[in-house]
């Protein structure tokens, strides 16, 4: 098993500090597939797919990446406050 992670830090009006996350899980490849995106994407299988994020569209990839779900994430939080 594998994941992709990205970690954002927003510090509010009082200084307080807020990690917000965004995950990717899935699985390593053993071959590498596909043309698309950068470093680890031709052999990152995410959970529920049967293809690289290396094989998906930008758009495809983009509904489900660790920076997606983060930036989902702090406009959630970002309402909240």
């Amino acid at each position: 098993s594998a994941y992709f992670k990205t970690q954002i830090i927003l510090i509010d009006s009082n200084k307080n500090i807020i990690p917000i996350e965004g995950v990717c899980e899935g699985k390593i490849s053993e071959v590498e597939r596909g043309d698309n995106g950068f470093g680890y994407d031709s052999i990152f299988i995410p959970d529920g797919f049967d293809k690289t994020f290396a094989e998906m569209s930008h758009e495809e990839k983009n509904e489900i990446s660790h920076r997606a779900r983060a930036l989902r994430n702090l406009r959630e939080k970002l309402e909240n406050l």
